[in-house]
C-alpha cells in the first residue's frame, strides 16, 4: 500500500500531466485553426479576383475620343466573344483608323494620328471667280464712264502694232481737242469683258477699236484709209458733233 503522501504525489503528477496534455492539444488544435484559416480566405480572395478579372474581360470597356466634328463620343471595345459588327466598317476606314490595345486583351478602333497637328489646321477654301454675269455688269458701268471721259476714245493693246498705228495718226498727225483717250485693255483689270462687249456693240472684237461719240469707225486700217483721202478729220467733226471742238491736220 502507498502511502498518503505518495498518492497526493501521484495525484498531483497526474493533473498536472492532463492539464499538460490539454494545453498541448488545444494550441494544436488553434494552429491547425489558424492555418486553416488563412488557406481558406487566401482561396476566396483569389477566386474573387479571378472572378473580377473575368468580368473586366467580359464587359465592354467605353472611352472617349474625339469625332470628326470636334465633340466627343463614346467608343465601345467589343469582346473577343461578342459578334456584333463594328459601328465602322475596317474595310472602307482601313486608312484612316487603327486599333489599340485596352487592359492588355481588348482593342478598339481609333482615327489615326488624332494629335496631328497638320489636322488641325483649318482648311482653306479659295473663294469663288466672279460670275460671268457680275463681270458683264461691272464692264457695262466701265464703258459708260470711259465714253464720258472724252469723245473719240481709242480701245487698244500696249503691245498690238496696229494700236501703235492708229494712236500715232491720231495723237501725232492731228490735233483733235478734246484729245483722244486712250484705254490699254491688256493693262484694264476688265480688258476681255471690255473688249467682248464692244464686240457685242460695235461688231467689232479685235484692236484697235476707235470709238467717236459712241460708234465706232473702225481700226488701225480704217483711219489710216481715212487719214489718206483726207476725210478723216471731217469724220471726227460729223461723228463728234458740238463734242469735238476742234479735228484738223498738224502742218
Amino acid at each position: 500500500m502507498f502511502s498518503q503522501r505518495r498518492m497526493r504525489l501521484l495525484a498531483i503528477a497526474v493533473v498536472m500531466m492532463v492539464v499538460m496534455a490539454f494545453y498541448y492539444s488545444s494550441e494544436a488544435r488553434s494552429v491547425q485553426n489558424q492555418r486553416f484559416y488563412r488557406s481558406t480566405v487566401a482561396a476566396m480572395e483569389a477566386r474573387k479576383q479571378a472572378k473580377e478579372a473575368e468580368s473586366a474581360a467580359n464587359i465592354p470597356i467605353q472611352k472617349e475620343r474625339p469625332s470628326w466634328n470636334g465633340a466627343k463620343e463614346e467608343v465601345k471595345a467589343v469582346s473577343d466573344n461578342d459578334r456584333e459588327a463594328p459601328a465602322i466598317p475596317k474595310a472602307n476606314v482601313a486608312d484612316d483608323v487603327e486599333e489599340i490595345p485596352i487592359a492588355g486583351r481588348t482593342k478598339i478602333t481609333v482615327p489615326k494620328n488624332r494629335n496631328d497637328p497638320e489636322k488641325e489646321k483649318p482648311v482653306q477654301v479659295q473663294a469663288p471667280e466672279q460670275p460671268e454675269a457680275d463681270n458683264h455688269a461691272n464692264a457695262v458701268a466701265e464703258l459708260n464712264g470711259i465714253l464720258k471721259r472724252a469723245p473719240i476714245i481709242i480701245f487698244s493693246k500696249s503691245y498690238c502694232p496696229h494700236s501703235a498705228r492708229a494712236k500715232s495718226i491720231l495723237l501725232e498727225k492731228y490735233s483733235i481737242v478734246p484729245a483722244p483717250f486712250v484705254v490699254e485693255l491688256d493693262q484694264h483689270e476688265l480688258g476681255q469683258p471690255l473688249q467682248t462687249l464692244l464686240g457685242e456693240n460695235t461688231g467689232r472684237r479685235t484692236v484697235p477699236n476707235v470709238l467717236v461719240n459712241g460708234k465706232s469707225i473702225g481700226g488701225g486700217d480704217d483711219v489710216a484709209a481715212l487719214d489718206q483721202k483726207d476725210e478723216l478729220a471731217s469724220t471726227l467733226k460729223s461723228l463728234g458733233g458740238k463734242w469735238v471742238q476742234e479735228a484738223r491736220r498738224k502742218e
